[in-house]
């Protein structure tokens, strides 16, 4: 649905939706079913594959299926008085079955969830302005230096990447480095309880030690959600005309202006010391994006 509200301000409200069927994956014809390692200790296990003797033997297929459903929404106004504005909102929830691989080729099911690309609210600002001071000046000094001068900026801001836990062991033993791990709670906290130390509730998860052998985790693919990210960009321009042919431009532009932190991943391997307190970083923020960029230019125009 589409409306003019004033002259030249437009809103958009629409549902957008997709399906993606046979996409690519990948996915280890040479794994061991469930259990054999702890059936079969001391025995090398690429002699118990389906293929002797072979470790792990990748195909790519295209067995794979995604959807995505959207609600987006756009305001968007068109040079007015110096100024024109977009504003868009997206609600959505992207879905595939593996995201290009998965643990267990036995049952490729369980590892549906959110797609690795999922980001549930997505919210843009753009901008642009003629700033109308000394445009008009008699002083030709502070009409030239002052006036005619433009800004503009954009704001963004979105969800947090979702990502799997896990436990740096082959709990399943199927000759694998590392399972999803087995979940016995409500793992997300209240957003005042959230800290970098400890960003969703550690003790709802199961370390390997306390997992029943020979199984997968029961804790789903992506299950978990990642600090969000907002950033804010803006830029000051300036065209100064030299002669008929030449003219020059100034521009002063800073991104993420006002220093906001952009944490980008969380420690989600299960690790517990002795007293089963959380070691290791496991449940902390640890890395982020780069500080506040400024960057000042020249362009000769011709």
């Amino acid at each position: 649905m589409q409306q003019e509200l004033r002259k030249g301000l437009i809103a958009d409200v629409s549902y957008v939706g997709t399906l993606g069927r046979n996409l690519l994956r990948t996915i280890n014809v040479n794994q061991l079913r469930p259990g054999t390692s702890q059936a079969n200790r001391g025995v090398n296990l690429n002699a118990l594959r389906p293929y002797r003797s072979y470790g792990n033997i990748n195909l790519q297929d295209t067995g794979d299926n995604s959807n995505y459903n959207s609600l987006q929404a756009t305001l968007n106004q068109r040079y007015r008085s110096g100024l024109n504005f977009g504003v868009s909102y997206t609600l959505s929830r992207t879905l595939d079955t593996s995201g290009g691989s998965f643990q267990n080729i036995f049952n490729s099911q369980s590892d549906y969830g959110l797609s690795g690309i999922h980001r549930k609210h997505i919210f843009n600002v753009n901008w642009v302005y003629e700033l109308p001071f000394f445009r008009a000046s008699k002083n030709a000094f502070a009409r030239l230096a002052l006036g005619g001068w433009q800004a503009s900026g954009i704001s963004i801001y979105q969800s947090g990447a979702p990502s799997s836990v896990t436990v740096p062991t082959d709990v399943a033993g199927i000759g694998a480095g590392s399972s999803r791990a087995d979940v016995v709670g409500n793992p997300n906290l209240e957003r005042s309880a959230s800290t970098l130390s400890r960003w969703f509730n550690t003790e709802a998860f199961l370390p390997d030690t306390r997992m029943t052998p020979g199984q997968f985790g029961n804790s789903g693919r992506n299950i978990l959600i990642g600090p969000s990210y907002t950033q804010h960009d803006v830029a000051l321009m300036k065209n100064f005309n030299l002669t008929e042919r030449y003219g020059l431009q100034f521009r002063a532009e800073s991104f993420n202006v006002l220093n906001n932190p952009a944490f980008t991943g969380v420690n989600t391997t299960v690790r517990v010391d002795n007293q089963g307190r959380p070691a290791q970083n496991y449940g902390a923020v640890t890395s982020s994006g780069p500080g506040r960029i400024i960057s000042f230019g020249l362009k000769l125009l011709f």
